[in-house]
């Protein structure tokens, strides 16, 4: 059996921060070795001792190895074509021409992504939500380029691997980031036409949708409630939604002024570091008890 830094055939995984953190604690959990590429070994270590029980499968480097031998290398990388370029071409001069190579994508397209690559055949979009080992939200992007029996082996490593009930994309973007875009922009345009505090969006996105989205999607959803009624809102409504293409001011404000959420201490909120431990520890706490709920009731459980 092969073995790298200890660990034993691993999927690697690449980047800096508690998303790239926790899709180790993911594998890991999963019963799948893990090598970890991170700056800052300490802070790696002690979050994934804090979230799984068993760390004897996870191997932390501070540097590129000369080889990598994974047949798997996830990267957790900003949202910058350069910074995803360099980070798969560091990942193809040490790695097999077999190695999938998948990175997390929000605005930036599949295609760009490949551009840069020898083999665009095995470079994928792959998506998590935080906490990514207490969700079952995986996104698989691929395009025409892909290599079917190489979607397939990820699927498998991230369904099996990861836990995770992951949707696959074939048009080579994000259908999440998209959503959630327009969701925003509606948000953000309500907010600053004074038609509702942020207070009230916030409020109306957790007692409305917040409420049934862990149990099923829209879709499913609507043919609870009556698909008809949908539709006969949209025809009405469609037309005074907001369509802007520029960044809302409100955002563009909280970007030059650095409030860029509670690890600055202050987004939307204001945030004591009292009240982001609190939100940290009951954030940790929801996510454990939401995950056995959505458990106990699979949106494809019925038995034909």
């Amino acid at each position: 059996m092969e073995t790298r830094n200890g660990v034993a055939n691993p999927i690697m995984v690449v980047g800096q921060d508690q998303l790239t953190y926790s899709v180790a604690c993911s594998l890991l959990d999963g019963g799948h070795p893990v090598l970890l590429l991170t700056d800052d070994r300490g802070a790696a270590e002690r979050y994934v001792r804090k979230e799984i029980h068993d760390c004897t499968k996870l191997a932390v480097i501070t540097d590129w190895p000369k080889e990598i031998t994974a047949k798997l290398v996830i990267l957790v990388t900003p949202d910058k074509l350069l910074a995803k370029h360099q980070c798969i071409n560091q990942v193809e001069n040490r790695a097999s021409k077999d190695t999938i190579i998948a990175v997390n994508m929000e605005s930036i397209g599949l295609e760009q992504i490949q551009a840069d690559s020898t083999r665009p055949t095995r470079i994928f979009g792959l998506n998590w939500s935080y906490p990514v080992h207490r969700t079952f939200f995986a996104e698989i992007i691929s395009n025409a380029e892909t290599d079917p029996a190489m979607l397939a082996q990820l699927e498998n490593w991230v369904n099996v691997y990861g836990k995770k009930d992951a949707c696959t994309v074939k048009n080579g973007f994000s259908i999440r980031a998209r959503m959630m875009a327009a969701m925003l922009r509606e948000g953000l345009y309500l907010v600053e036409n004074e038609f509702a505090s942020i207070e009230s969006v916030d409020r109306a996105c957790r007692n409305d949708a917040g409420f049934y989205m862990s149990f099923v999607g829209n879709f499913r959803y609507m043919d609870l409630m009556g698909t008809y009624a949908y539709g006969m809102v949209m025809k009405d409504l469609n037309r005074e939604l907001s369509n802007r293409i520029t960044l809302p001011k409100i955002l563009q404000e909280k970007k030059d002024k650095e409030e860029t959420g509670m690890a600055k201490g202050k987004g939307f909120y204001t945030y004591s570091a009292e009240e982001k431990a609190y939100w940290d520890t009951i954030f940790r706490t929801f996510s454990q008890e939401i995950q056995q709920l959505i458990k106990k009731y699979p949106h494809e459980s019925f038995d034909h």
